[in-house]
């Protein structure tokens, strides 16, 4: 950790340096004056490789590590992995160059209202909390072929009602992409986060927790048609309270892909995805997942493009329990569509059918499906950007527990959320941001039903 904050402080550092040089890039270029500019800044514009989403702008963004309000896993190990892991942090849109090194800076201030902090279903409080979000990314070009790039995310949330659930979450992430001249091309990195798991209906205290995803991805042109691709994730979790510490695992998933071009913008693909949890304080629920799949992708520069493709999962507990199944299986899906119907309108569709584990709720697997849908449109005339969200969720758990009235029960929980959300542009540097979004699960589970409201406005900017 000490040397995770070095990069902090470097990069904070970097911010106070970075006040004086001119933007790389603005919203009214102008004509570039060569006769001055350094031969480092006369280089053309490299075409960045394309990357996994890791970032969704128009959903709700997730509060906790748990099933609570969790968005789509990205790439091509989806529907498994870290979610995050591959986001790159990069929030702001003006950059500055310092030398070879282009640095993206973010601030967002804003206060936010929500009607059910503790997500219970009863006795509901209501909370107006300031949001200090803060960011910044350098970003490295090596030999106009190679990136290097560091992100830093930070978000504060100081409750005023409740000062004491008050807390500052920290997102690091490290990501080199390698696109050296041939067939073969590699991109691997690592994101840390530090946070917090609020206070809810199921935990009486909040709960700080470390989560840290290294992972690797390499693709191999085979021939014209043919690519291969392999990717590796290590997810780790770690909980900062020795009472927690049941909770923590260690997760691996790895994946192999081959592609076969049929169409110059589509191909086939045949994947083989190798998931084993293992938590170090409770073995009994290690587990190893096999799943194969097969699918269609269509290239990036397609007016519709993404990833569908369907499969089968079977898993395996390495220790047998009495009462459980410990073979569970069942179908799997997953599906990443944009569909840019102009350039000021977009449709975001993803759709995933998994088996997952609860880590607040026994450790207990569940076969999760959900769809999440995100409009987004750019008002050119009045420079406003908007966005539509909308997601629903059935978390089907495979065995019984005892609920509170005293029955073994099989959990059913079915979660639906919606969202609206508005920015417009002040200035070149400053937004003005106002979002409204609405979370609902209804459970069979006594105590685990909620709503929450929640009203968002805010100013963001990037110098």
């Amino acid at each position: 950790m000490k040397i995770w904050g070095k990069v902090i402080l470097l990069i904070i550092g970097i911010i106070i340096f970075a006040v004086y040089p001119e933007p790389v890039r603005s919203e009214e270029p102008k004509e570039p004056d060569t006769t001055k500019i350094p031969v480092e800044m006369k280089e053309a514009p490299r075409e960045r490789p394309v990357e996994p989403p890791g970032y969704f702008p128009g959903l709700i963004a997730p509060t906790t590590i748990g099933t609570i309000e969790a968005g789509p896993v990205s790439g091509l190990i989806s529907p498994y992995g870290n979610m995050a892991a591959y986001d790159t942090l990069l929030r702001g849109w003006r950059s500055r160059r310092i030398g070879k090194v282009i640095l993206t800076p973010y601030l967002e201030f804003g206060g936010l209202y929500r009607s059910n902090i503790f997500l219970t279903p009863t006795d509901k409080k209501s909370d107006f909390i300031f949001n200090l979000i803060s960011g910044l990314r350098a970003e490295l070009s090596i030999a106009r072929r190679h990136r290097l790039s560091i992100g830093y995310l930070g978000s504060g949330f100081i409750y005023t009602t409740y000062p004491t659930e008050s807390h500052y979450d920290q997102n690091i992430n490290v990501d080199m992409a390698l696109n050296p001249k041939g067939k073969m091309s590699v991109r691997f990195g690592n994101t840390l986060r530090l946070a917090t798991e609020e206070r809810n209906s199921e935990f009486a205290l909040r709960r700080r927790y470390l989560r840290n995803t290294p992972y690797v991805t390499a693709i191999y042109k085979l021939a014209d048609r043919w690519k291969v691709e392999g990717n590796y994730q290590l997810d780790t979790l770690e909980f900062a309270k020795n009472v927690d510490r049941f909770n923590n695992f260690n997760q691996h998933t790895a994946g192999a892909t081959l592609f076969y071009r049929i169409l110059p913008k589509t191909a086939i693909l045949t994947q083989y995805i190798f998931t084993y949890r293992t938590y170090p304080y409770f073995s009994p629920d290690n587990t190893a997942t096999h799943s194969p799949l097969v699918g269609l992708t269509w290239d990036p520069t397609a007016k519709l493009t993404g990833t569908v493709k369907f499969g089968y999962t079977f898993v395996n507990y390495e220790t047998s329990v009495d009462g459980r199944n410990n073979s569970p299986e069942n179908w799997i899906l997953s599906a990443q569509l944009i569909y840019r119907y102009s350039r000021y309108t977009d449709l975001t569709l993803s759709a995933q059918r998994s088996f997952q584990e609860d880590v607040d709720f026994f450790n207990s697997g569940y076969k999760n499906t959900g769809v999440w849908v995100t409009l987004n449109h750019e008002w050119s005339r009045l420079k406003v950007f908007s966005y539509a969200s909308f997601f629903y969720l059935h978390n089907d758990y495979i065995n019984p527990a005892l609920d509170t009235s005293g029955q073994f029960l099989t959990r059913q929980d079915y979660i639906v959320g919606a969202g609206v959300g508005f920015s417009r542009a002040l200035t070149r540097w400053l937004r003005i941001r106002l979002a409204y979004s609405y979370i609902n699960r209804n459970s069979n589970f006594f105590g685990f039903s909620y709503n929450d409201h929640k009203f968002l406005a805010g100013l963001q900017t990037s110098f």
